[in-house]
């Protein structure tokens, strides 16, 4: 199952001698993590803990070559973490790809990659519009604002990926479409209530989507890419048994029908 514990045993997923971490500026040469990347450090190991979980859930365990693709690599922390996590703790046979828009963080992640001299790992300047990649065992999307994350989806579904991970932002779609069911008016009144449920439904409406496809999807919790409050990950793993799929698209057209949805960026799917 791919079910987060709560009360799983204390252990860090990451070992902090990895060379990895001192270029990157999270560990000094003693390999001990700066003050100052506490924060990040956290969330490497959250992120690789829950990429493990996915993994060992996925058809990917049986696999030797890995194609990964991660869409808003920035500076590369958990893009460096995942190669690290499926070459050496692994022993898999893998390539991953940063796909960056900023060229001085490409350049800088690039010439990281160079200087540990690791193989499998490279980073690209570009973004979900420009890069078309093929053969995708893994897509990755973090930073992907608004539509950007169906996009993402999208793209994994299309490609067959085995595992697809993003954290949503910036849900502008449904929202200004959304009418408010009577008995929900006293709530959806307030803006700030309306946004939240508009973000709600949205990634409720992506999880069914990729279980029309598949996938077994879940939302959870995550430390947040920058240091502001939490964000939210979808994780999805392909698994065609464990999904009713036509109850996944009832369910989608329901929830349309409800909040007066015309439509939505993953109908195509």
């Amino acid at each position: 199952s791919m079910s987060m514990e709560h009360d799983r045993a204390r252990r860090r997923w990451v070992d902090p001698t990895r060379p990895f971490l001192q270029i990157l500026g999270v560990t000094d040469r003693a390999h001990k993590v700066l003050p100052s990347m506490a924060h990040k450090w956290k969330q490497i190991n959250r992120f690789v803990e829950i990429f493990e979980g996915a993994f060992k859930a996925s058809a990917l365990a049986e696999k030797t070559d890995l194609k990964v693709v991660d869409f808003g690599s920035g500076k590369g922390y958990l893009t460096f973490a995942i190669h690290d996590f499926l070459q050496h703790a692994m022993k898999k046979n893998v390539s991953v790809t940063g796909i960056e828009i900023r060229p001085d963080l490409v350049a800088f992640c690039e010439g990281a990659a160079r200087a540990l001299n690791l193989a499998g790992l490279s980073f690209e300047k570009g973004d979900l519009n420009t890069f078309s990649p093929t053969g995708l065992d893994v897509t990755i999307a973090l930073h992907a604002c608004d539509t950007a994350t169906d996009q993402a989806i999208r793209l994994g579904v299309n490609q067959g990926a085995e595992i697809i991970l993003c954290a949503p932002c910036c849900h502008k779609e449904i929202r200004p479409q959304m009418v408010a069911p009577e008995i929900l008016r006293p709530v959806l009144r307030h803006g700030i209530h309306a946004a939240q449920e508009a973000e709600m439904v949205t990634d409720a409406l992506r999880v069914l989507a990729l279980e029309s496809r598949g996938y077994e999807a879940q939302v959870f919790e995550f430390v947040s890419m920058e240091d502001t409050a939490k964000n939210k990950l979808i994780l999805a793993v392909r698994n065609p048994n464990a999904v009713q799929r036509d109850l996944a698209l009832s369910r989608i057209e329901a929830l349309k029908g409800f909040y007066g949805i015309r439509s939505h960026a993953l109908d195509a799917l």
